[in-house]
Parts: structure tokens; sequence; C-alpha cells
């Protein structure tokens, strides 16, 4: 069984829009949800919708929407798993054979109760013929039994660090202090990092005044510089957790949100990992790298090579990083001066 997508919604497009256009409320991917027993899932549009709810949570088959795909000749742009509006869409699951039955997803309880049928809206999300061909192959309801938090597969063996190292000269401040909001900038990206792993690391020369106790803290390696001292040390943190790959994001890139992480961890393979490219450059502290890179950039410090860009390389030319080139590179954008933060603080 594999959870190949993971839906929120904040809001009804179509509940409640009989006989007027859909709502526009966004429906988000996202790497993982947070299950609340009986409520649903937090943050959508169903979590606390009425007591007892049978439809909690929704899932959808993958097979089925392939199947649903091809049979009604979508064009490949056209294909988006999240216009059914189910939360999980699974692979695997004979979802029918579920209702009435108690059955766990990593650890979590479910109680499967009803088909989640389909309704004329989907004509118009999908397909024409969307709501006959999905008659019978709509997905499941299901209640929730137990707290916990449903993940990606590929991300139950990811960690997470934030580098929060740099002197910040340019700004003259802690840029890891940089309100965003209202929020320390350290701190929002911290948050962005935990929907994407449990395990997540804060790796800084020495150890922040704002660090809290419940914070991992990660010394840089002492004898190397740069930011590869940063990533080498969360390397060897993460090669310590068993987990197999390392989601690396920089402290001073406000403007990164879930979607390019999201595309970054769905290229990612077994002992491969991705980068961002754009033209010839690399953004390697905005990248996932697979637990093989670290005897490669250890033996790039031990050789005194410590710039990212030829250590990203080194990486790519051994087939351990697969470069991802981004239509849209804002979100990698960094903020080095207080010009640069005004300007981006205008911008959003």
């Amino acid at each position: 069984m594999t959870i190949c997508h993971l839906y929120l919604s904040p809001g009804h497009n179509y509940r409640g829009h009989h006989g007027g256009p859909p709502g526009d409320h966004p429906i988000e991917e996202v790497p993982s949800v947070e299950c609340v027993a009986g409520r649903g899932l937090v943050g959508d549009r169903y979590f606390d919708y009425k007591p007892d709810f049978k439809g909690q949570i929704t899932f959808f088959a993958w097979e089925n929407l392939v199947a649903m795909w091809e049979q009604l000749g979508l064009a490949p742009h056209l294909r988006d798993p999240s216009a059914t509006r189910r939360n999980v869409v699974v692979e695997g699951l004979d979802l029918n054979a579920l209702i009435g039955k108690d059955f766990s997803l990593q650890g979590i309880r479910f109680l499967g109760t009803e088909e989640c049928k389909p309704c004329y809206w989907m004509n118009g999300a999908i397909h024409p013929e969307a709501e006959a061909w999905m008659q019978g192959r709509g997905g499941l309801r299901a209640k929730i039994l137990t707290d916990g938090i449903l993940r990606l597969e590929a991300t139950r063996t990811l960690a997470a660090v934030l580098l929060a190292g740099g002197q910040s000269t340019r700004m003259g401040r802690d840029k890891a202090l940089l309100e965003i909001n209202g929020q320390p900038l350290w701190q929002r990206q911290v948050e962005l990092l935990r929907k994407f792993s449990s395990h997540v690391g804060i790796a800084t020369p020495v150890a922040p005044s704002w660090l809290g106790t419940e914070d991992c803290w990660i010394p840089d390696e002492p004898s190397v510089q740069g930011p590869l001292a940063g990533v080498l040390a969360a390397l060897r943190w993460a090669a310590k957790i068993s987990a197999d790959h390392l989601l690396v994001l920089a402290v001073d890139m406000p403007s990164m949100k879930i979607k390019p992480l999201l595309t970054l961890l769905r290229a990612c393979r077994s002992g491969i990992g991705a980068v961002p490219v754009d033209g010839g450059h690399f953004e390697p502290l905005a990248a996932i790298y697979p637990a093989s890179a670290l005897p490669v950039l250890e033996a790039a410090a031990a050789a005194g090579r410590w710039k990212m860009q030829d250590a990203m390389r080194s990486l790519v030319n051994a087939g351990a990083m697969l470069p991802q080139k981004f239509d849209d590179t804002s979100a990698f954008c960094n903020v080095n001066t207080p010009e640069q933060l005004a300007e981006w603080s205008t911008s959003t």
C-alpha cells in the first residue's frame, strides 16, 4: 500500500453550492495530515463538521484515477489528482472492500463507512462523463478512530534541517530573527519543515540564543567553512537516526512554500536526491540529499573543496542528485540585505 497524494481544503466548493457556481477554495497538496479521532483532519473543511460524521476523511484509489484518465481520454495537462477533492489518494487498497470495516494505515485506525459517491460537479471538474464513470468507484468515506499523522511514503524516512549559521554581515542582524508577519523567520521555516518530517534539526556553529529546549541543535562541522559545514553535520545526524534522505533549507528563503519542496520530494528515488537548477546554477540550500551523499561531501571537505556548487556538481555527476528545473524560481530567492528585505516585503 502506498499513499500517493494528500490534500486539504479549508472550504467547500460543492457542498451548499447547488444551483450556483462552485466555490473557489483551493485544495492544497501537503506532505502530511494530522488525523484527530472523531473530528477529522486538521485544516480541512470537514474538521468538526458535525458529530459522528461519516466522512471525516476520504480516500480515492490511484488505480481508478489512472483508469479514468485513460478511458476518458484526458490530456496529460488535465490529469489533476486533486480534482476529485478526496483527502488521500492511495495505491494498493480495495477501498470498496473496506466499507463497514476497521482498518489501519501507518498505525492510525479508521472505520470505512460508505462509498464516497460522485456528484454532477465531477463533470465540470474532471470530464463531462466523470460522474458516470465514477459510479461504484468514487472512493471511500471513513471515520478516524485514533489520532496520528499520515505521511506520504517518501517522507517517512526523511529528516529535515534548517541552516541558520550564516554571519548575516550584509543584513546587519541575525536573519533568523527577522519577523515575517509577526513571526521570527527561523520559526516560520521550522514549521514548514515539520510538515515534511518529525525529525527536524537546526544547524549553526554555536547554539543560538533563540533555540528552544525542544529544538534539536546540530553543531556545524568546526573544520569546514561555509554552508557545507552545516550540510555535512546534518547528513551525519540524519545517518544516526536512520533517515535515508535529508531535506535542507536555508533560513533566509522567506518565500519558500510546500509546493516546491513537494516537487523535489517527488523527484527523489532510493539513494537519489533532488536539487533545483536554474541555468547552470544549483540551489544546494533548498534541496533533498540522499544518505549516499555523505561520503562524497566528506571527501570534498577533507580536500578543502568547500564550495557547495562544486560539491553539488560532483553529486549530480555521480547520479546521486537529480537536477530539477522550476518555471517559477521565486521561492528560492535569498534575502541578504535590508534593501532586499524591504523589496520582498512590498512584493508579498
